[in-house]
């Protein structure tokens, strides 16, 4: 039988017409006996056996077919009839091979019966299996004149056979692939086939194994034992070491099986073996991993203790974990010293004190330390390992393991265990290696923590001073109007609350002044797009109660990797009574307008009046003039009080308490409910909190005074007062002014404010030569106040930066009362360039029209 792959080939044919049959039988010597025929036709219907005569072509053109050809659906006539060809129901994947193979056979010219199995198709499609036999018909002159034979229809026995190979391969692929050594002997012990996995176990090549006997390959012992039992009948187990001829040790699971005939004989055994020295050695290191997990959680628990107690405790867990008999552990200190301590099996002693030895004379435990990987020894020679370390230790060390503590790239500690009775491995190394590395992050958790304690006592410092400071501490991201990241607690001073900003309730461009706030917009936009790394800027906000409040900011920006700007960060400064002096300043530039022959001292205190009042804390106020002659104090002008309450102190007398307060020289600051006391009256309804007598003084002499209070403060704080005591020197000097009928200015007393300030001042003609500077100027820019008179003002920025000076002062709008800001950096004496926002304004300055600037230095020039 001749099979060409899996295209076994299958042959169809047809019955023509009872007529053509008739005459196909005449022709072929069909019997002549009606009941013969009868019977040949019964029996060629019913028979799966389809009879075919072929002319010789290339088609095979059907000369005649038995009539049961219907059961492929043809019937004779479609095929004797030539409509149909034997060749087109032939499946077109084995015609060529078919026809090949049949002109092959003619041409060999010996042969005279062959026999085919391949596919034909029947009429419905269905593909059918067939084995063609046929005979080669001669004619007188010896060559083949036709075909002549059957197909048998044998599709059921070809798609069982397929079947059966398919299940034979499959089965040889478990047998083969299984994870289980699979072994097979006869009913003599000889190894009948046997998979990949056994021949792997067994340490032979599967051609050796073959033919051999199952014994061969086992010693007398209890492997042995279950083998014997399968002779038996029996089934058989062993678990435990197994021993290959070549020497290969591994731990094995067996279980043999007998195979028992039909009638109960033994025809052979079936063996099942696993190799679990993997799953062994896995287990084994599951429980090293708990062992050592238990011990870092108690190590962990350990947080609180010492740090000779957690090495000690880390020593003995590595000691129990390796089978060691002794544990050592070294932390490396700065001066390249090892302080040691050590686990001995006989005693623990926590309070043994630790022992230190230079690393260049430790050559058992230096050698990790200088090799920066751990050392492995099992063969130790001599004892220089470790001689000089410690004499109870000579001679006492023979197999060990020393590991390293990494810290990054930093050797920081090394841990030893020494004296197992059996030979270190890797599996050890590994335990100590993650054993010590976890008692190392404890150590540093201990430090971290400790540090910790130590940055959050600074930080709560820090944030006691921040709080107490006037300076509020701020964050902003450098989107529009300045959201908050981060705002110091003392934003309470202002009567908001950090989580107002932190929780995007509010951003910082809600507190700005409206009337400001284009202004500040415009000057962070002209920093950002100038790349300046810092700058400052003056301007109001309002505070949760709708006061208004000047404030200073001072801001660094900062940059990320790629250039953006990542946040802004600065403090910002209550000035408010800073600049409610330099608007005194400012008045008393226009004094000479205050004060014509027309004036109405009233008048003028209760202007002066209202600019105290802008000061912090302080919400009323009244100005007495001093009667010469008797001592008397008369009220001129008051605000902020009820007229109830101005009526009863509208006048003192020279010996009344109230009087002696002003005649101490110097201001007086009480107490509301002191002063009540004091003077035995009751002012409860007025509700005042605190109150200061203020003496006014000119040439040492009292000229008036001032008394000053506060409805909602309980005292009027420091740097009020300061603000306070320069207004009222000034009030001295406009009273005797007032009395003496002259305009004359005495700039002495301006000149000690703008000393006590930190900005730099200089004061010029119109001409642009300086006419006075201020101790802040002197000092920042390093000139003495001789050398600055009649400079030139555009000396002090750098050369070349004239035109530029020059162009940021709008001369007319300062002569309208305007002000220019300038960016230009000053340069001092020794052409240092310092970062500087200036301002100029024009004032007046000993009865003449002056040219004013004003310099505020950047954050980081201010502090140096």
């Amino acid at each position: 039988m001749v099979k060409y792959w899996s295209s076994e080939v299958i042959i169809i044919s047809k019955i023509t017409t009872v007529s053509e049959y008739e005459k196909k039988r005449a022709e072929y010597y069909l019997p002549e006996d009606p009941d013969t025929i009868k019977k040949l036709e019964a029996l060629h219907k019913v028979s799966p056996v389809i009879s075919f005569i072929w002319k010789v072509d290339e088609r095979w053109h059907v000369e005649w077919v038995s009539e049961n050809i219907t059961q492929l659906g043809y019937t004779p006539e479609d095929l004797m009839s030539g409509k149909i060809n034997y060749a087109d129901i032939i499946h077109p994947e084995d015609y060529v091979k078919i026809n090949s193979e049949v002109k092959k056979l003619v041409k060999k010219g010996n042969t005279s019966y062959f026999t085919l199995v391949y596919r034909i198709l029947s009429k419905s499609g269905e593909v059918r299996y067939v084995t063609e036999r046929s005979l080669l018909k001669r004619d007188g002159n010896g060559n083949i004149s036709r075909y002549q034979g059957i197909i048998i229809d044998n599709t059921e026995k070809e798609k069982a056979e397929n079947t059966f190979r398919d299940l034979e391969r499959k089965y040889r692929l478990i047998f083969e692939r299984s994870p289980l050594g699979i072994l097979c002997f006869d009913e003599n012990g000889a190894i009948i086939n046997c998979n990949s996995v056994c021949a792997k176990i067994i340490a032979d090549p599967k051609s050796k194994i073959n033919g051999l006997s199952v014994l061969k390959y086992v010693e007398e012992g209890p492997l042995k034992a279950a083998i014997d039992l399968v002779f038996l009948g029996e089934s058989g187990r062993y678990e435990g070491e197994y021993i290959s001829p070549a020497g290969k040790r591994s731990i094995i699971k067996a279980e043999f099986s007998p195979i028992m005939s039909e009638d109960g004989y033994l025809i052979g055994g079936l063996g099942l073996i696993q190799d679990v020295s993997d799953i062994q050695e896995t287990a084994e290191k599951i429980h090293l991993n708990e062992a050592r997990l238990e011990a870092l959680l108690e190590l962990y628990q350990r947080g609180n203790s010492s740090i000779s107690e957690i090495a000690e405790f880390t020593i003995e867990e590595a000691v129990k974990l390796t089978h060691s008999q002794v544990g050592y552990l070294g932390l490396l200190k700065a001066d390249n010293i090892l302080e040691m301590y050590e686990w001995p099996t006989q005693k623990k002693n926590h309070d043994k004190k630790a022992w230190r030895c230079p690393v260049n004379s430790t050559g058992m435990w230096g050698e990790a330390i200088r090799e920066r990987e751990p050392i492995v020894n099992n063969n130790p020679s001599g004892s220089g390992l470790t001689k000089g370390i410690k004499p109870e230790l000579e001679g006492k060390v023979n197999r060990y393991i020393n590991v390293p503590v990494m810290d990054g790239d930093q050797v920081v500690a090394v841990a030893a265990v020494a004296n197992k009775s059996q030979e270190y491995d890797s599996s050890d190394v590994r335990q100590i290696t993650l054993l010590f590395d976890g008692m190392w992050k404890i150590i540093q958790r201990k430090f971290a923590d400790e540090q910790i304690l130590e940055t959050r006592r600074i930080l709560k410092v820090l944030e006691s001073v921040i709080n107490d400071s006037p300076a509020v501490v701020f964050m902003w991201s450098p989107e529009k109007d300045w959201p908050v990241k981060f705002v110091s607690k003392n934003i309470e001073r202002f009567g908001y609350l950090v989580e107002d900003f932190l929780s995007g309730k509010m951003i910082y461009g809600d507190i700005i002044h409206p009337a400001d706030l284009e202004k500040v917009r415009a000057q962070v936009g002209r920093c950002y797009k100038e790349g300046y790394s810092d700058f400052s800027q003056e301007y109001r906000i309002l505070t949760r109660s709708g006061e208004v409040r000047w404030v200073d900011e001072r801001t660094m920006i900062h940059h990320g990797q790629n250039g953006d700007i990542d946040f802004l960060q600065g403090i910002v400064v209550d000035i408010t009574e800073r600049k409610q002096a330099n608007n005194f300043v400012r008045i008393e530039y226009d004094f000479d307008d205050v004060l014509s022959p027309g004036d109405n001292l009233q008048d003028i205190f209760e202007k002066i009046l209202d600019f105290v009042l802008q000061i912090k804390a302080v919400d009323c106020g009244a100005i007495y003039l001093l009667d010469g002659s008797k001592g008397d104090l008369e009220l001129i002008a008051y605000r902020g009080l009820s007229e109830k309450f101005a009526d009863s102190i509208r006048y003192f007398g020279v010996n009344t308490i109230q009087a002696r307060l002003f005649t101490t020289g110097y201001p007086v600051y009480k107490y509301f409910s002191e002063i009540s006391a004091m003077i035995k009256e009751d002012f409860d309804y007025e509700g005042l909190q605190a109150m200061g007598f203020i003496p006014v003084h000119y040439n040492d002499k009292i000229v008036a005074a001032m008394i000053l209070g506060s409805h909602r403060e309980l005292e009027i704080p420091a740097n009020s007062r300061n603000v306070i005591d320069t207004i009222a020197s000034q009030l001295g000097m406009i009273v005797t002014r007032f009395k003496e009928g002259t305009l004359i200015k005495k700039d002495h007393g301006l000149q000690d404010l703008f000393d006590t300030m930190d900005d730099l001042i200089f004061i010029m003609d119109m001409g642009g030569l300086i006419i006075h500077t201020n101790h802040a100027l002197q000092k920042y820019l390093q000139y003495s106040k001789k050398d600055l008179s009649k400079m030139d003002f555009l000396e002090l920025f750098p050369p070349g930066k004239e035109k530029e000076v020059l162009e940021s002062i709008d001369l007319e709008g300062l002569i309208s009362g305007n002000s220019s800001r300038c960016y230009v950096p000053l340069m001092n004496s020794n052409h240092k360039f310092l970062s500087a926002d200036t301002k100029f304004f024009v004032g007046k300055w000993g009865g003449r029209e002056v040219l004013i600037g004003v310099s505020r230095l950047s954050l980081n020039e201010s502090a140096n």
